[in-house]
C-alpha cells in the first residue's frame, strides 16, 4: 500500500509541475506578444494638407490699389498656404516686361512683390487668350510668368480652395 501511496504522489506532482510549466510558458508568450506588441513602431498620422489660396485678379494699370493688395495677399498667404495667382482681362498688361511698375503708399512696388512672390515659388500665370487680345504672347511676359494650365487650378493645393477675387 506504502508503494501505491508514493506512486499517486509522484504522479500528482508530475501534474502539478506539468501545469506549472504550461502557466508559466502561457505567461511568457504573452508577456513576449504585449511586449513586442508595444515595441512596434507605429508612425504618426501624416499631417493634413495645406489649405490653397486661388487669386484672381482682373484689374490692370488703372486699378493699381487693386493689383498691388491681390499681390500682397498673395505674398502674405504664401507664408502657409499653397497659392496659385491667376491674372486676366486688363491684369495681364501688370505682368509684361515693358509695364511699369505700380506704387501707391502703404505698399511694395508691383515687380517687387511679384519677385518675392515668385522666389517663394507660388505660380503667377496669364490667361492666354487674354494675353492674345492684349496683342501680346508669352515672350512679352516677365521672366517667371506663366501661361496658365487648367489643370494648375487644381493641382496647385491638396487641401481645400480659397478664392480672393481682385
Amino acid at each position: 500500500m506504502k508503494i501505491y501511496k508514493l506512486l499517486a504522489l509522484l504522479i500528482i506532482v508530475a501534474m502539478v509541475s506539468s501545469l506549472a510549466q504550461t502557466k508559466s510558458s502561457s505567461t511568457k508568450s504573452k508577456t513576449t506578444a504585449k511586449k513586442a506588441e508595444e515595441t512596434q513602431y507605429v508612425p504618426p498620422p501624416p499631417p493634413p494638407p495645406k489649405d490653397g489660396v486661388f487669386i484672381h485678379i482682373s484689374s490692370g494699370l488703372d486699378n493699381p490699389h487693386k493689383v498691388l493688395m491681390a499681390l500682397t495677399m498673395g505674398l502674405r498667404m504664401a507664408a502657409d498656404k499653397d497659392v496659385y495667382i491667376y491674372m486676366d482681362v486688363d491684369a495681364v498688361n501688370v505682368v509684361l516686361n515693358s509695364s511699369k511698375s505700380l506704387e501707391m503708399p502703404k505698399f511694395e512696388t508691383s515687380k517687387i512683390l511679384i519677385d518675392k512672390i515668385l522666389a517663394k515659388g507660388v505660380k503667377i500665370a496669364v490667361c492666354p487668350t487674354c494675353l492674345e487680345v492684349a496683342n501680346k504672347s508669352q515672350y512679352d511676359l516677365m521672366k517667371g510668368i506663366i501661361i496658365a494650365n487648367k489643370e494648375d487650378f487644381f493641382d496647385f493645393t491638396q487641401g481645400r480652395i480659397l478664392t480672393l477675387d481682385y
